[in-house]
């Protein structure tokens, strides 16, 4: 008896096996390249030259490795639209890369339709890995591009399936998607996930999601929708998400979320340890965490040569001189009062689309041109994406609830955080052409104050035209909504607002800009607080 039950433990034994395969995931890498803020030229823990470094080290320690990424690669840095608008002879940056490194697959994001399809279908034939968006869905049913890829690592065979958010149509301009329709990511990965467990015969199956963490409650349009995959799909053994530039390394369900930050300042890293058992592989344990580059991070040199020819003409281009300029411009101050940065956008805006009042976007806290010369690289931070501009007709009550829908960015004067952190500051808009206050001891809803135009207080049925972005049109920020516009565009520009400032501003040798205080907070905001309290 004891002879035949020490074969059976034998024999179990033999069949058993234990495995640990690594996936590494990127995000939103947004076309950097060099360990340096391209527009202050000063060095930063970012950049494919670090990431690749720590990636191939991290390789170094178990060649058992998957490398992933979940989109937003071909649009974000003045490379990118040198390539992509002025050297369609180079090949894509971050797809020459990726396929140095060896990637396995990365996620169509919602930036990386903003050249339009064939710039994207461009780069999907150069990169030697698929495009995936199991939810993309062409007409008549058709894929609009492959759902998933299955890889074979250390004899597992692994399932790689990804989605994108659902908001592109609102987020991408006009026919940059064409005729594409996206579905819900949940609802997609519910029907699919146990196909690649019955048909596919996949061992493993990870989730590329170019989505954020999200609530559980989260409506099936929502843009955050990675941890309601790991609630409500069964068979997914870890989630890479993207997006919304978050760092994450979370567990639902036993299911590990990461979110590698963006520009490669962090690298979502996914352990899974497996045993066989009867000729099938199983999870038996699984560990999620972000791992950075620093300052002491060597630069990998392949990365900077294989991009070599396309930055040295994005520096030409960027290096162009623009104008002599007459003030500072400093963005810190963006938020508690008039500005002559906020005072440029805002005249372009008017200019450009013959609209009486303009709404602008708060540029962020750390951008400053000094008077004197400049040159295009410094503009081309204050405008970095690919939106135009639209010219909109609204009346004074829809204009009063836009402004309180910008005031939901503070939190009551008393408070000790200045800003809702939910609120993040490119969604903070001012309006220029009329006078107002928000007063920051008032419930939200109810903070506008002493809206008024040309010195009379602004009646409800009045009517205005407004010159906001594309991007506010189509629903960004949520301004739409907040203020019941379902109206259509009387007028949309051809060029974007980037080059609308850059030919604003080329135009002048000198540039002299004045501000109207039109606006305040109540109570004014002194500069120590914003300084010590703006994220």
């Amino acid at each position: 008896m004891r002879h035949w039950l020490g074969i059976l433990l034998t024999t179990l034994v033999l069949q058993a096996q234990d495995v640990r395969i690594q996936i590494l995931g990127t995000t939103d890498m947004h076309g950097h390249v060099a360990a340096e803020d391209t527009f202050t030229r000063q060095p930063a823990p970012q950049g494919w030259g670090r990431m690749a470094t720590l990636i191939r080290q991290k390789r170094a320690q178990n060649p058992a490795t998957v490398l992933v990424d979940c989109g937003d690669t071909l649009q974000g840095e003045p490379l990118n639209y040198v390539r992509n608008v002025l050297r369609r002879d180079l090949a894509e940056p971050s797809v020459a890369i990726m396929n140095a490194l060896g990637f396995a697959a990365t996620v169509v994001g919602n930036h990386d339709f903003d050249f339009g399809l064939e710039v994207l279908r461009e780069a999907e034939k150069q990169a030697t890995f698929p495009f995936l968006c199991a939810n993309a869905v062409a007409p008549k049913g058709r894929p609009g591009f492959p759902a998933h890829v299955v890889v074979t690592v250390a004899g597992v065979r692994v399932a790689l399936v990804g989605f994108t958010t659902p908001g592109v149509p609102w987020m991408t301009e006009a026919g940059g998607y064409g005729d594409l329709a996206f579905r819900d990511i949940v609802a997609t990965a519910r029907e699919l996930v146990p196909r690649l467990r019955d048909k596919e015969k996949a061992d493993v199956v990870i989730a590329l999601v170019h989505a954020g963490l999200g609530t559980l409650d989260g409506p099936g349009s929502d843009e955050t929708a990675a941890l309601r995959l790991a609630d409500q799909v069964p068979g997914l053994d870890a989630i890479f998400a993207g997006h919304t530039h978050q760092s994450q390394a979370v567990e639902h369900k036993g299911v590990p979320i990461v979110q590698a930050q963006a520009y490669g300042r962090a690298l979502a890293v996914v352990d899974l340890d497996l045993r066989k058992e009867k000729g099938r592989w199983r999870v038996v344990a699984s560990t999620g965490r972000l791992e950075r580059p620093d300052a002491e991070t060597p630069i990998d040199p392949e990365p900077l040569a294989l991009t070599a020819d396309l930055r040295a003409a994005t520096d030409r281009y960027l290096d162009t001189a623009a104008t002599n300029l007459q003030v500072d411009l400093d963005s810190r101050w963006s938020r508690m009062e008039d500005t002559p940065v906020m005072q440029l956008l805002h005249q372009v805006q008017r200019q450009a689309t013959g609209a009486q009042l303009s709404a602008a976007a708060c540029p962020g806290p750390r951008i400053f041109i000094p008077k004197g010369p400049t040159s295009v690289r410094q503009f081309w931070a204050l405008t970095p994406y690919e939106n135009r501009l639209a010219r909109i007709r609204i009346t004074g009550d829809q204009l009063r609830r836009y402004l309180e829908h910008a005031a939901r960015h503070y939190a009551f004067s008393w408070e000790p955080e200045l800003y809702d952190p939910t609120v993040p500051f490119f969604n903070f808009d001012t309006v220029d052409g009329v006078n107002y206050a928000l007063n920051l001891g008032r419930p939200l809803g109810s903070r506008v104050q002493n809206l008024t135009w040309q010195g009379q207080p602004v009646k409800p049925d009045q009517s205005f035209t407004l010159a906001i972005t594309t991007y506010r049109l189509r629903g960004g920020g949520g301004y739409m909504a907040a203020m019941g516009f379902t109206g259509q565009a009387e007028t949309v520009t051809q060029t974007t607002l980037r080059n609308l400032l850059l030919e604003h501003v080329l135009a002048r040798p000198s540039l002299q800009l004045t501000t109207t205080n039109t606006w305040r907070t109540i109570p004014y905001l002194d500069r120590e607080r914003v300084m010590n309290l703006a994220k």
